[in-house]
């Protein structure tokens, strides 16, 4: 993973995720550190964004406290320090899959505290990829 451009009060530290590459239909676990330096607030979205060929293939808007922090043992607001969040996810099929192949994306992940406009926290920019059996 690399921080995308700019300056952003938050910093993953480190970010793996297990088994590399994912296999569709099976579970992936993330291992995310941060140092927050900045209080982490109610109503906190993570908006994860995805590429395939520099084409968007979809988008999704989760609340990072109730997804993320919670399912992780803490609780929002979530003070400045360092954190580890360990979570697992189940990587989706769909009829349309490619068979027996491996497939690279680009991910962009950012974490904002609510407001008008949004303060970003964080925002990593990684390639992974996917093997479709």
């Amino acid at each position: 993973f690399t921080q995308c451009n700019g300056t952003f009060p938050n910093e993953v530290t480190s970010f793996s995720f297990s088994p590399n590459p994912i296999i569709a239909g099976q579970n992936v676990t993330y291992t995310i550190s941060v140092e927050d330096t900045a209080t982490v607030q109610h109503g906190a979205t993570l908006n994860i964004t995805i590429y395939h060929q520099q084409q968007v293939m979809f988008n999704v808007v989760t609340d990072y406290c109730k997804d993320l922090i919670e399912a992780s043992g803490y609780k929002c607001p979530l003070e400045p320090g360092n954190y580890t969040f360990v979570f697992s996810e189940y990587m989706m099929t769909t009829p349309n899959d490619p068979k027996n192949t491996t497939v690279e994306f680009n991910s962009k992940t950012e974490i904002a505290n609510p407001g008008d406009p949004k303060t970003v926290l964080t925002c990593i920019e990684r390639k992974y990829s996917v093997y479709y059996p």
